[in-house]
């Protein structure tokens, strides 16, 4: 199993995603098939719900003929990907030693060394859970960077976010006893909003857990929001047309 990373805008994404699932859990299980980059988890309090696809062509070499699941320590792959440099490949593969997992940064270019690296792989038990195909209530699209900006505005005012959507307005506030917040969002900052005829949905989801989905930004340019009363909000970043993350959270529940 071998497979590089040459273009550097892929290898910062990469390395950002990896970066922050620390967010999620410390230890994850990758998959790799004869046709993607594939992880599935859930964080440590199984509120939320990660999937990652990087589909083959989304790297510069491929060379994986069967299936390959290998667990992965976070803070330590995130120790060695902190080393990397901007004009670095980054290869991954294993070697005759099917227990530890061979990671390189090599170019050519004079004064930046190549960096060679071994980590050892652990055993992960972990059931893929099956994911069904919802119709929402509500789809919103919005660039990345401003719904990262707004989650960490309104988490300075209380530890809960309030979604507030119909076919006019979205809304999306967050309020405590030292004060509260409220961003109306003006039509021309949404890149596309579909919300069922007739409906205004409602939901409050953790802000500590939407704003580790919304450090994932740098993914892609758009962010895609999906929201129906008393289900799992997803966010899903379109890497390109074959590859994505997306994540899923539990709605808070009013006592």
């Amino acid at each position: 199993m071998k497979f590089e990373i040459k273009d550097k805008k892929k290898c910062d994404i990469f390395i950002s995603i990896f970066n922050n699932l620390k967010n999620f859990t410390d230890n994850t299980l990758i998959n790799v098939n004869e046709d993607e980059l594939y992880i599935q988890g859930m964080d440590n309090s199984h509120v939320s719900m990660y999937e990652l696809k990087l589909n083959k062509s989304w790297f510069s070499e491929w060379d994986v003929s069967e299936s390959v699941d290998f667990g992965i320590c976070l803070p330590i792959l995130n120790k060695i990907l902190h080393t990397w440099s901007d004009k670095q490949h980054i290869t991954i593969y294993t070697g005759k030693d099917d227990d530890k997992l061979d990671i390189e940064f090599t170019n050519d270019e004079k004064g930046d060394f190549n960096k060679f690296f071994q980590i050892p792989l652990m055993d992960i038990d972990s059931d893929k859970l099956g994911i069904p195909e919802t119709e929402y209530d509500v789809d919103i699209t919005m660039k990345s960077k401003n719904v990262k900006n707004l989650i960490d505005e309104l988490s300075t005012f209380n530890d809960t976010v309030n979604l507030d959507c119909n076919e006019d307005r979205v809304c999306i506030s967050s309020s405590s006893s030292e004060g509260s917040m409220k961003v109306v969002i003006n039509m021309d900052d949404i890149e596309v909003l579909a919300v069922a005829e007739g409906e205004t949905v409602e939901s409050s989801f953790s802000i500590k857990h939407i704003g580790h989905m919304c450090q994932f930004h740098k993914l892609a340019e758009d962010c895609i929001i999906h929201l129906s009363p008393d289900i799992p909000i997803q966010i899903k970043y379109e890497i390109d047309d074959t590859s994505m993350m997306r994540f899923f959270l539990a709605p808070k529940i009013d006592d």
